[in-house]
């Protein structure tokens, strides 16, 4: 088991998704491995660099973050990161189903930078049932 938490950061919003990175880098136990800047770069990433966390935004091009969380669902992968959704759109039904499709926070911008990180921390300790099923 690695003692950092690899993490995806996907957003399309450049300058966030450094911002974010740079945050993330100055915690000892994580690390980024990876900025996608959207949602189909995002799935190939997860596929091939298999990170312990995503973070995803909701909103971004060619593939949604909810079309990004039903991709890896649908997927034979044996390693499946955790999931934070971000988005500027707090709306009920979206929220819902995020969580629905397996995402563990979901956190709507603007947020607490450092509320973001505990959460991203506490995930290094998260146990899915293994009884879950992400798919309806």
């Amino acid at each position: 088991m690695r003692d950092k938490l690899s993490i995806l950061v996907a957003d399309d919003n450049i300058d966030f998704a450094q911002n974010l990175t740079s945050y993330i880098e100055r915690e000892e136990e994580m690390e980024v491995i990876g900025i996608a800047k959207d949602g189909v770069e995002a799935v190939d990433m997860i596929k091939n660099a298999k990170p312990d966390v995503a973070i995803i935004d909701v909103i971004m091009p060619q593939l949604d973050g909810l079309g990004v969380l039903e991709k890896v669902n649908e997927s034979t992968l044996d390693k499946k990161p955790l999931f934070i959704v971000l988005s500027a759109v707090g709306q009920d039904k979206i929220t819902a189903r995020a969580l629905e499709l397996g995402a563990q926070y979901y956190v709507v911008k603007p947020f607490d930078i450092n509320l973001l990180m505990r959460r991203v921390k506490e995930l290094k300790y998260y146990k899915p049932s293994r009884n879950k099923k992400f798919r309806d």
